[in-house]
């Protein structure tokens, strides 16, 4: 039996909390306004915090409420009841520390299951904090999103204990369920539809999967969609919210034409990626928007220039179109464009050929960038000959 704290002054919800949650955890409630709730908690070491978005603390607002509550608990998991109302109320709530939400009206069944998600442990993570990866895209063209899906599959097949999401909002249609063989029918749309309930149990039955990489994805517009259109701060609430439930998540931005209002991500655990080729139209589409994210975001993380598709001794070189886009940081993949594409027509992306100089190249630059964890020395001295192995039939 779990101990929980119900933090409200509400009587009515105090008593639907504490018969929904009867079978499987005690439940203590203290009314901030009329209680020392640190020293409730105290005598009652709970297990977990329950929330009620409105508690009366002042002229607090919603989000400075449910930070300070955050301030009292750091190592326990908090859950906040509400409204639902938008994604507002739901960012707040992720925002200020949150690991989950119910709404004020779910029913009992749906309050004890959100419960029972947060009464076991966290699971262990290895390396590091979880992560939005933004794919960002200078110019309309299929060559980003390639990027973006042998970018999932790496990190994904390099993290298999771990969960790592793609959301693809490529428009009109996204070309990933094409590209890794997927049948896919839970959109944003739904997600966004669905946000006040959002767990990984929910989105791990409801996105397709690939079977070789682990990779999931969630796709803004699928070939036939009618409609797509979501609203932008619904959808960077869904991000922020798919952050906490998955250790990397990948954005695809482009071509998506509202792409710089993603730039607001939080700085926390954000990491920018702008993608180019050796075309001059690629290279300055990618200038423009390396411009436009520094005003957008002057302290935050300087991006990640990557120049793939590059063929050795085609001008301009990998110097000239860093110095052209005006990047810091460039990072370098070699490969022409008859590979990726061969390798998309198979379904089989690229990153996942070991032996292929593209993949080494993309897992070592990932491993500096701490996205995926460094390899044993000796896993990479005999990687070479275990391919070989397998081409011959050796090894299965």
């Amino acid at each position: 039996m779990h101990r929980f704290l119900l933090i409200s002054g509400d009587k009515e919800l105090i008593a639907r909390v504490k018969l929904a949650l009867d079978p499987i955890s005690t439940v203590m409630s203290s009314d901030p306004s009329i209680d020392d709730v640190k020293d409730v908690a105290g005598q009652f070491r709970p297990d977990g915090i329950l929330v009620d978005s409105d508690i009366r603390m002042g002229a607090r607002t919603a989000f400075e409420r449910l930070a300070l509550v955050r301030s009292w608990f750091p190592g326990l998991p908090m859950i906040v009841i509400g409204n639902e109302s938008g994604a507002q109320l739901i960012l707040t709530a992720m925002r200020a520390g949150a690991q989950d939400f119910v709404d004020r009206d779910a029913t009992q069944e749906d309050i004890r299951n959100v419960v029972e998600r947060h009464s076991v442990a966290e699971r262990p993570r290895n390396i590091a904090p979880s992560r939005i990866v933004t794919v960002l895209s200078g110019t309309p063209c299929e060559e980003d999103g390639d990027f973006a899906v042998n970018l999932g599959s790496a990190i994904a097949a390099a993290r298999p204990q771990e969960g790592v999401l793609l959301v693809d909002l490529s428009l009109p249609a996204s070309n990933v369920p094409i590209a890794l063989g997927l049948d896919l029918s839970f959109r944003v749309r739904e997600a966004v539809r669905e946000m006040s309930r959002l767990d990984r149990a929910l989105l791990d039955s409801a996105l397709g999967r690939c079977s070789r990489s682990g990779l999931y994805v969630l796709p803004l517009a699928l070939h036939g969609d009618a409609e797509w259109a979501v609203d932008v701060h619904d959808l960077r609430a869904l991000l922020e919210i798919c952050q906490s439930l998955y250790d990397v998540v990948i954005v695809n931005s482009g071509p998506f034409s509202r792409q710089e209002e993603l730039l607001g991500l939080p700085d926390e655990g954000s990491l920018f990626l702008l993608p180019c080729n050796q075309r001059f139209t690629s290279i300055k589409g990618a200038s423009d928007l390396m411009h436009l994210l520094r005003q957008a975001r002057p302290q935050g993380e300087e991006p990640v220039l990557v120049v793939h598709e590059f063929a050795p001794g085609m001008a301009p070189d990998i110097s000239s179109i860093g110095n052209a886009v005006g990047a810091s940081r460039v990072v370098a993949l070699p490969v022409r464009w008859q590979q990726l594409a061969e390798s998309i027509n198979r379904g089989e992306p690229l990153s996942l050929d070991t032996s292929a100089a593209y993949a080494q190249n993309l897992l070592r630059h990932l491993q500096a960038l701490n996205l995926i964890p460094y390899r044993d020395a000796e896993e990479d001295r005999v990687q070479p000959l275990r391919n070989w192995a397998r081409k011959l039939g050796v090894l299965s």
